[in-house]
Formats: structure tokens, C-alpha cells, sequence
């Protein structure tokens, strides 16, 4: 078997027109497709159509869409985290909750199908059971099995009845851990008996759903494995996954560059991971290395690929769906996934304590994480309700200015805090900035991680779990209610 065809390397859609002779020589040689970073929406899809045209067989264009076409392309619809979501419809009926979840994954399906991506590599399955989880928090959809495998199979069923593969993650479950498998490898010390009754509910169900794909973690599991390798090169856990869950569909690996495969050159953790019984290779840094090792290796199929032509991926059966949205109407319909956004932003919203704040003379105080400058917003539009607003910016590393700070206002404290790959842990001085500042201040804000708030006393706590000008805008209705 050609080795480039269990290989889906990185593209950069910012660069997709500078290297696209490099990625169409990948697809010359039999490349099984790529999963898509970032891009300006139209050179994308041209450009991804071009190299469909050029490959002998369906590409499965990738991409980490778990909050829809915005989280990477330009000019698609970026649509709340999926811990927002599943706050939006808290304490609305089942039916009435699958219906507004129909016309969300309807709209990812649509903007994806559109760019020409027909792999979406969500849901995000992990359940948040450790509030110090680094890398799953907000892109979980929940603390319990039942939501997250409510919400999760939602996803997968509405995005593959609109024609995209849907990939579930992280198997066996990423969320509880307290270290980013981007930096270092996890080690989830649990019974197999915990294991089945948490962690694993929401892959089970999702299977039941007819899931097409899952990612596999780089965790390690030894109630699964007592070796300690990692899921991605686990014979055991992939056997585990098959036999025990029943999965028939297709076993992916997480990204091959990452920190949690650190123990093994990419190279051979690749002909490993296949030889466990992994169907493909996610970004790989060098394609063109890894399918020279494996051939040199004299590598041959292992494990029971879920179809002996992995290239194909269910896609053949898929090649009648195409987006509904023509370039003429595209302005009209994401214009009405922008609103869904903005709605089910407001509708995410979550304040514990006093809900009739109404602040008339506020102060802010902005705690920003990732000195992102996602606060200007929230700035102007005090200042434009309150005249003369003040506040003070506070970022990594910086102390409190305790002087700067009046006190005889509302002492408003906003905490953005995202959760994103290779970040680690929550920086302790965002820790020890919020527990000094509970005694003074009268709300805190998170616009991203909840659980950085979940130690204070008695104060309001206002929850958004992101940062975009939608939420921003609907905590400020809050607060001036």
C-alpha cells in the first residue's frame, strides 16, 4: 500500500497559493488529504478545489472546526465554544434544544461544504471532570456524561446528515488531566470501571449514532495499557476500541508534532501508530520523511483498517453533497449564522449571585491572559454607557495598581482567559490576582475559562466563556440591568 495514502499533512490556506505546487505534488504522490489552518475564504476554495480536481481519489480536506468555519477561514461564521452552547440550552426541553442545534450544525456543514472542507474534526467527546484542565474546558460540552454525549451526538448526527465526516475526540477522553498533550504526555490513573461509566459513555453513544471517525489522545492509560505508551501507539486501546465500542469507522491519530508523542521521533511513532492499528496520520511536520520510513521499513497494513482504501473514507458515498450556499447568496446566509452566533451568545450567558447589579459609576479592572487586546471592545462600549469609565489593564506578571483603583466605585474585575494549544497551565498569577482582588471587587467576569473564578466567596460571578464582541456586549446588558 502506497504509505502517503494514511497521510494527512498540515496546509496553510494563508499560503496555500505560494506552496500550492508543493501540496499538489503531495497529491500526485497519493496523499490521503490535509487538514487546513487558517485562509482567506475564496482562495481556500478555489485552491482546495484545484487539488480535488488533480487527486486520483476524494481528498478528506480536515480542518478543527469546533466552533464552525470562523475558528480558521476568513470571513466564516465563528459560533460559540461548545461548553456556551451547552449553556445556551440549559433548562430547555430536548426537542426544543435539537432543533436549535439542527440549524447550528446545519450552518457548519453549509459554510465547511462551501470551502470545500468535508472533514469536521468535532465533537470534542472529553468530559471537563477536572476544572484545572488546560487544553478541554470551554470545548467541552459538560461536566457529566449525559450532556456531553446529548450535545456531542447532536453534532455528529446533523453534521453528517449535511454530507460532512465527523470526527469525535480526544479517545479515550482528554478531560481529566491537568497537562496539555500538545507540551507533555497525560497519565489518566483510572479503573477500567470509572473508564466505562464516565469517560467512555459519550464515544459509546456517539458510535451508536453511526459516528465516521475518532481521534485518538496522546494519553496514556494503564488501566487500558499498562505499558504506558500513549492511545496513538496502543495496540491494546485501539483493539479496545474496536471490539469492546464496536467502532467500525475510521481511527485517526491527534497531530504527530505534538508534545505528547515527545518520547518517539515522528517517524517511527507513525509506523507504530499504524501498526497498532491506526488508519491515519495527522500532521504529520514531514510527509514525505514518514512515507520514506515507512517504506524502508517495508511497512504493511496493520490492525483491521476500517476499509482497505482509507483514501476513500466514506467520501465516494458523500460525493453527491455539495453546500447549499452559491457565491452569489453567501452574504445572506452567513449573515444569518452571524445572528444565530450572537444569539446563542446571549443566551449563554450564566450570573451567579446578585442578579440586579445595576452598576451606575463601575471601574474596571481588566485581567487579559493572553494580551490579546480582546478588551478594547468591552472598554469603548463602558465608556460610551458610562461616561468617563475608568479602568487599568493587568497582564502576565504585572502586580496590581492598587493606587490607580478608586474606592468608591463598582469594582468590576474581567478575566480573559482562553483555553488554546501549547498555552499549559493557567498562569498563577491570574490565580493570585483574582483571589486578592475577592474582598474588593463587586463582580468578576470570565470571558473564557469558567473555572478560574470557581474559588471565590460571595461576589457575582458573570460567566460569557468567550471573548467575542457578541458576549462582551451581553455581559455589559447585564450588568447595566
Amino acid at each position: 500500500m502506497n504509505p502517503y495514502s494514511r497521510l494527512i499533512p498540515r496546509l496553510n490556506g494563508k499560503e496555500i497559493e505560494e506552496r500550492f505546487g508543493y501540496y499538489l505534488s503531495l497529491v500526485k504522490k497519493g496523499i490521503a488529504g490535509f487538514i487546513v489552518f487558517t485562509g482567506e475564504l475564496e482562495t481556500v476554495r478555489s485552491k482546495l478545489a484545484e487539488l480535488q480536481d488533480a487527486s486520483e481519489h476524494p481528498l478528506i480536506i480536515a480542518c478543527d472546526l469546533e466552533q464552525g468555519l470562523g475558528q480558521q477561514i476568513e470571513s466564516g461564521t465563528l459560533f460559540p465554544p461548545a461548553m456556551a452552547i451547552a449553556s445556551a440550552l440549559k433548562g430547555v426541553d430536548r426537542q426544543r434544544a435539537k432543533a436549535l442545534l439542527n440549524e447550528v450544525y446545519t450552518a457548519f456543514a453549509e459554510e465547511s461544504l462551501y470551502a470545500g472542507i468535508n472533514t469536521i474534526l468535532a465533537p470534542v467527546l472529553d468530559i471537563n471532570t477536572n476544572p484545572d484542565n488546560p487544553i478541554i474546558a470551554t470545548r467541552a460540552f459538560g461536566e457529566d456524561p449525559d450532556s456531553v454525549s446529548f450535545f456531542g451526538c447532536e453534532m455528529v448526527s446533523v453534521l453528517q446528515r449535511n454530507g460532512i465526516i465527523a470526527c469525535g475526540k480526544h479517545f479515550p477522553g482528554h478531560g481529566d488531566t491537568e497537562i496539555d498533550s500538545h507540551i507533555s504526555l497525560p497519565v489518566i490513573r483510572k479503573k477500567i470501571s470509572d473508564l466505562e461509566n464516565v469517560e467512555l459513555v459519550p464515544f459509546r453513544k456517539a458510535i451508536s449514532e453511526g459516528l465516521s471517525m475518532i481521534m485518538l489522545g496522546h494519553l496514556s492509560i494503564p488501566a487500558l495499557d499498562a505499558s504506558g505508551v500513549p492511545a496513538t501507539i496502543s495496540q491494546k486501546i485501539i483493539s479496545y476500541l474496536r471490539s469492546k465500542l464496536i467502532f467500525k469507522g475510521t481511527v485517526m491519530s491527534d497531530a504527530m508534532n505534538m508534545g505528547g508523542m515527545g518520547g518517539y521521533g515522528e517517524n517511527e511513532a507513525s509506523l507504530m501508530a499504524l501498526n497498532a492499528g491506526v488508519d491515519i496520520i495527522l500532521h504529520p511536520t514531514d510527509p514525505d520523511a514518514v512515507a520514506a520510513h515507512l517504506r524502508q521499513k517495508d511497512w504493511k497494513p496493520g490492525g483491521k483498517p476500517a476499509t482497505p482504501q482509507i483514501r476513500r473514507l466514506q467520501i465516494q458515498e458523500r460525493e453527491g453533497f455539495s453546500s447549499s450556499i452559491s457565491p452569489e447568496d453567501i452574504s445572506i446566509h452567513f449573515g444569518e449564522h452571524r445572528k444565530l452566533s450572537e444569539r446563542l451568545s446571549r443566551m449563554a450567558i450564566t450570573v451567579e449571585g446578585d442578579t440586579q447589579l445595576k452598576i451606575k459609576d463601575p471601574f474596571l479592572i481588566i485581567l487579559n491572559e493572553d494580551r490579546d487586546g480582546m478588551d478594547a471592545y468591552l472598554i469603548h462600549e463602558f465608556r460610551r454607557r458610562y461616561r468617563d469609565t475608568g479602568y487599568c489593564s493587568v497582564s502576565p506578571e504585572d502586580e496590581i495598581p492598587w493606587s490607580a483603583i478608586p474606592k468608591d466605585h463598582d469594582l468590576i474585575v474581567c478575566v480573559y482567559s482562553q483555553t488554546r494549544a501549547w498555552k499549559g497551565k493557567t498562569a498563577g498569577w491570574l490565580r493570585n490576582t483574582i483571589k486578592n482582588l475577592n474582598l474588593t471587587a463587586r463582580v468578576f467576569v470570565s470571558f473564557g475559562n469558567p473555572y478560574v473564578l470557581r474559588n471565590l466567596g460571595n461576589v457575582t460571578k458573570i460567566y460569557a466563556y468567550w471573548n467575542s464582541e457578541p458576549a462582551q456586549k451581553a455581559v455589559l446588558e447585564k450588568l447595566a440591568n
